[in-house]
């Protein structure tokens, strides 16, 4: 949202109801661990998609989720054979 300041506000699932201000995005789901993470005060770059470049981020991020559980089930396993 853009309220009469100028200075943009990214609301996330914390947060109250739009106070009307105009919305000028979204941020893609596959970001917004990125966002989450980000300080308070941030510098944030905005770059326009697509649905399709979207849902390929979002699949590229799961991926990669999934690689680390099988990585930290690898871990398990040694750590267990190990004792």
């Amino acid at each position: 949202q853009i309220p009469p300041s100028g200075q943009p506000i990214i609301q996330m699932s914390d947060a109250q109801p739009s106070g009307g201000y105009p919305k000028f995005g979204t941020v893609i789901e596959a970001d917004l661990w990125r966002l989450g993470q980000a300080p308070v005060g941030s510098r944030i770059r905005f770059i326009r998609t697509n649905w399709t470049e979207a849902l390929a981020a979002h699949d590229a991020v799961q991926a990669w989720l999934g690689d680390i559980r099988r990585m930290l089930g690898l871990w398990s396993d040694y750590a267990g054979a190990q004792r």
